[in-house]
């Protein structure tokens, strides 16, 4: 099982959308998928009711105890929504036990760039309690195609230890607007499902 928890400091970052659109690109590749809403706002679920339903398994898990109720879903991939580690670290750090891959979404600007760091402290105290093949990956997102800004925050974080994806989503407003619509096929959210299932030898 693929576990994929999408994670940060604060809010806003883009990992409902984040996790939505690689939930499609993982299911259209005919994998059995599975997305834990875990955040109290629900806002995964209240994007499948807007769309009728998600053609894959959704359930909110919003539990101190997920990392031992996620992989009740039983599917290839499991992909945890989680909300945010300031207002609700419990949920999140449980998310952060059970993972085998935290993807963090990142926009490149410097206040979020200076997130990192408290962020960066939270993994490292819980690096204990963590799965042995837990993977980390700074996902550059809302990156502005032929801005320096991309390129500079990668540089940023490569230099600060943090491993860095090569995929990065470009700030479109096919994204920006996508909640309540089904996600369109063939973006970079596929590359980067491809990504993830390479650095989990899958």
């Amino acid at each position: 099982m693929l576990r994929i928890a999408f994670i940060n400091l604060k809010p806003g970052t883009g990992k409902t959308t984040s996790a939505v659109w690689l939930a499609y690109a993982f299911h259209r590749r005919g994998l059995s998928v599975a997305l834990a809403d875990a955040d109290p706002g629900a806002s995964a679920l209240e994007w499948s009711d807007q769309v009728g339903g998600f053609p894959f398994k959704i359930g909110g898990l919003p539990v101190k105890d997920f990392h031992r109720r996620a992989d009740d879903f039983a599917t290839d991939v499991v992909i945890g929504d989680i909300p945010q580690i300031e207002d609700h670290a419990p949920i999140a750090r449980s998310a952060i036990r059970w993972a085998n891959f935290l993807v963090v979404p990142v926009a490149p600007t410097g206040i979020e760039l200076d997130r990192m760091s408290p962020l960066g402290n939270v993994l490292e105290e819980m690096e204990d309690v963590m799965r042995p093949d837990s993977q980390t990956g700074v996902l550059l997102n809302r990156v502005v195609t032929g801005a320096a800004s991309g390129p500079s925050a990668r540089r940023v974080l490569t230099g600060q230890g943090y491993p860095v994806l090569t995929t990065a989503i470009p700030r479109l407003e096919v994204f920006a607007q996508s909640f309540g619509a089904e996600p369109e096929r063939n973006t970079t959210y596929d590359q980067l499902a491809t990504e993830l299932l390479e650095k989990a030898g899958k």
